[in-house]
């Protein structure tokens, strides 16, 4: 018959010791009473992990048999408290029990995942969890680790009669229990529910209960794979060289350039954002869709600086997907709840609302009035130990085509949505920018300026337009989103040239290809850019 075990966790080491002494005086008493009548006594002696029990028989012949069972119990891992005392009992741990995931905590963690054949990154989630629970069972019985993030994730998984990935072998209505120990005195979960995989950005979990399931789908774990490429790794240059070129638009950089780190700040483009300071100081900028219709830019900051950047909104789910390439830190206000654990997940540090190097400014209302300083930016950055690389690989294929074989350019259209259209003219020298923004008026030539900390303006315009056409969805946290690892058009503008083309991506970690047909690369020219990631499933206008 199965049972199910239950067990009391003691919450520090003292209250621990004070239970076994309590117990060491009981089982002294039992052993030195009265031992000539034919009686039963019981020593039985508990820790948070185990219940030895010793029964001794004594007959009429003084005949004397011991039986011994010895029962493993998992502890319930519900948060750091939980595994601090596991990890003590596991002589892996001897710091305090204090609920704190420190460097002490973070480093058993670490050492007990090795341990376990789990991924070694000091965090206390669903399998390691659940690994804690079986105390020194789990390094016989550890699980494969988790692929690392971004890694190329084959389309199949492998089933058996006894797992299968979805929940079909589920009886909600069956008779569960919450697990038991096996014969070989091993942690069994609900034999009622069958394992199942769930999947995100690119890891793969196992799910053993559906408790444990609820726990990962409120994280934006999906029961669906997603549709994976092969990573296509650096993209070849032209006339560029690391350290002397940017890997954020191509050009050679000033000897003086404060390039420590690459960093991608939010920019608001609400109609009560309007006129933004940063565009115009940035090496590059990339224009996502957001939720209402609108756009947001991520101002992209190398060997540039600006110490009036705003305003400065919250991070969206396209945004870590750029700048994973160029091993970048995300500037953000915050986000919606959930989010930035996603994005630390994809390997984007994420700096959010804070002084000196953010500020508030008297003249805008909030939330319109944060901005900041991307000179302190960098060097947070810096001291939090976010930087990843010495020379961020190219972003792009920068080189030096011929635009000869290019067609000739006036202007590039580009819609959003039914809310908001761009304009980008050649206006001889540089491509300016104008817009449709149905917040504000019914025009579709709106003047779209920027201003300086000391109220200088002017229109916003670029050396090199980049437009990606990317597949919309709708992100679990309800956010409009576009897939930026695949494939799909692109069209690219510079020097009154239009070249249209196919733009590549196998993982978050690649940079983008751009290729013709036979799928033969293709240089982009250097200079400053903006890149737009536009939903496919709009039709651009050019000429």
């Amino acid at each position: 018959m199965l049972k199910t075990y239950h067990k009391k966790i003691f919450k520090s080491p003292i209250e621990k010791s004070v239970i076994l002494f309590l117990f060491f005086i009981v089982s002294c008493t039992n052993l030195t009473g009265n031992n000539e009548s034919s009686t039963e006594s019981t020593l039985t002696t508990i820790t948070s992990t185990t219940i030895t029990t010793t029964s001794t028989s004594t007959t009429s012949t003084s005949t004397t048999s011991t039986s011994t069972t010895t029962t493993t119990i998992p502890i319930v891992i519900n948060d750091i408290t939980d595994a601090q005392n596991q990890l003590y009992i596991l002589e892996i741990y001897s710091g305090e029990i204090d609920g704190i995931n420190g460097s002490e905590t973070k480093n058993a963690l670490k050492e007990f995942q090795r341990l376990a054949g789990l991924v070694v990154d000091g965090i206390l989630g669903p399998k390691t969890k659940k690994a804690l629970s079986l105390g020194k069972n789990a390094y016989t019985t550890s699980q494969p680790s988790q692929p690392p993030l971004d890694q190329n994730i084959t389309n199949t998984v492998e089933t058996n009669n006894n797992l299968t990935v979805d929940l079909r072998n589920y009886d909600p209505n069956a008779t569960c229990i919450s697990g038991y120990v096996n014969e070989q005195q091993i942690w069994v979960p609900d034999p009622c529910f069958y394992p199942v995989f769930v999947f995100r950005y690119g890891q793969i979990a196992q799910v053993n209960s559906q408790t444990e399931l609820d726990a990962y789908l409120n994280q934006n774990w999906s029961l669906t794979q997603e549709k994976t490429y092969s990573s296509l790794g650096k993209v070849p240059t032209q006339n560029y060289v690391d350290g002397i070129n940017s890997p954020v638009n191509g050009l050679i950089m000033s000897s003086s350039a404060n390039n420590k780190i690459v960093i991608g700040i939010k920019n608001d483009n609400n109609i009560n954002a309007r006129p933004q300071s940063g565009p115009q100081n940035a090496d590059a900028v990339v224009e996502v869709l957001v939720e209402g219709g609108m756009t947001r830019f991520i101002n992209i900051f190398y060997q540039s600086d600006t110490t009036y950047h705003g305003p400065i909104r919250s991070a969206r789910p396209t945004d870590p997907t750029v700048l994973r390439p160029l091993d970048a830190v995300l500037v953000a206000s915050g986000a919606t709840g959930g989010l930035i654990p996603e994005i630390n997940d994809m390997g984007v540090p994420v700096i959010t609302d804070m002084r000196p190097d953010f500020f508030r400014i008297s003249d805008r209302n909030a939330p319109h009035n944060l901005y900041a300083d991307t000179f302190k930016l960098k060097n947070t950055a810096i001291s939090r130990g976010y930087k990843k690389s010495v020379n961020p690989q190219p972003l792009f294929p920068w080189g030096d085509p011929n635009l000869n074989s290019w067609n000739d350019n006036s202007f590039l259209s580009l819609t959003f949505s039914g809310y908001t259209k761009t304009t980008w003219t050649w206006n001889g020298s540089t491509y300016i920018r104008t817009y449709y923004d149905a917040y504000k008026n019914q025009n579709s030539d709106n003047v779209h300026y920027w201003i300086d900390k000391s109220g200088n303006q002017s229109q916003i315009n670029t050396d090199t337009v980049i437009a990606l056409f990317c597949e919309p969805y709708m992100h679990p946290l309800q956010l409009p989103s576009v897939k930026t690892v695949g494939e799909g058009r692109a069209i690219i503008l510079h020097g009154g040239k239009i070249l249209d083309a196919r733009w590549k991506r196998g993982s978050n970690l690649d940079p983008f290809h751009i290729v013709d047909a036979n799928n033969n690369i293709l240089y982009v020219p250097k200079g400053k850019v903006w890149i737009s990631l536009v939903p496919n499933t709009k039709i651009p206008s050019f000429g």
